[in-house]
């Protein structure tokens, strides 16, 4: 039984590291993209900093809650007849698994140049490595921006 848990536990451990490397290597996708090219992409819901040297910080914010409904199962009725013809019954209860409650977020700034080109990228939260990117923008009169 205990061989059981160590390819779980590697199964795991090997599925986050690949959910970070994509997340990387999405955000590093986005170097060189003008920032008027990011608004677009991920909408104008964001904090701008000036940093003082002609550069500047975008941040956006992905946060979702969810919750995995709890549940009983349910009882185990055991009957069974003795050696000496009296019936005898046994109920083990179900089981009860409450419900569990999963809050995501992720925050991560573009830094772009002196000429409006991202240069750099940092994020920082416990969901970044399960973040789907943008959603599909929807516009009037223009071509919806799907996401990559």
């Amino acid at each position: 039984m205990r061989f059981f848990y160590l390819p779980l536990f590697l199964v795991l451990v090997l599925g986050g590291c690949a959910s970070t490397e994509r997340f990387q290597r999405e955000m590093d996708s986005y170097l060189g993209w003008d920032i008027q090219q990011l608004r677009e992409r991920f909408g104008y819901n964001y904090i701008e900093r000036d940093l003082g040297d002609g550069t500047h910080a975008y941040t956006w914010v992905w946060s979702e809650r969810n919750i995995v409904q709890g549940y009983q199962s349910p009882d185990v009725i055991h009957s069974y007849t003795g050696d000496d013809g009296s019936s005898k019954v046994f109920v083990l209860p179900g089981a009860y698994f409450p419900p569990s409650y999963n809050e995501y977020l992720c925050e991560f700034t573009f830094i772009t140049d002196t000429q409006g080109r991202t240069a750099r990228w940092r994020a920082q939260g416990n969901g970044c490595a399960v973040y789907p990117g943008p959603e599909t923008v929807l516009q009037h009169g223009t071509v919806p921006v799907a996401p990559r």
